[in-house]
């Protein structure tokens, strides 16, 4: 922001050094008597006015999109740290490994259950082929 500062205060110079210049070659003659009143000064003013407010929001928006960026980048980096700092405490805790377990031997049992399923829906199959066992189609009487 130094660097800035050192710019600004140089256009300053060399804005007001060319003004300077100016006048000293036109003179104050440029200005006639009786030719400048109250609304050509009041409208010079604004227009400087509005130009110094052009200028500043320029610089504020630039300080706005530079504060952002800086500001979303701190966040990124805060969650990414808060994230792996909690999922390696999660990962250590007992509940994460009673959770663990507990899924695990869910799974044991799930996969027991359909083995025992599966082998005894297979030997069911095989005694319902017998003829008996068939569906036949018959005509329903009322």
């Amino acid at each position: 922001m130094i660097w800035l500062q050192w710019i600004f205060r140089g256009l300053n110079v060399a804005v007001f050094l060319v003004l300077i210049a100016l006048v000293g070659m036109h003179g104050a003659a440029t200005i006639e008597p009786g030719a400048w009143e109250y609304k050509d000064l009041v409208a010079v003013l604004l227009s400087v006015v509005s130009i110094i407010v052009t200028f500043i929001g320029i610089i504020v928006a630039i300080a706005a999109i530079w504060g952002y960026q800086t500001i979303r980048s701190l966040a990124e980096e805060k969650a990414i740290e808060a994230s792996q700092l909690g999922s390696a405490q999660y990962l250590a805790s007992s509940e994460f490994k009673a959770d663990l377990k507990a899924q695990i031997e869910d799974a044991i049992r799930t996969a027991a259950r359909e083995a025992v399923q599966d082998e005894l829906t297979t030997s069911v199959l095989r005694s319902d082929v017998a003829p008996e066992h068939q569906a036949r189609e018959e005509e329903w009487r009322d």
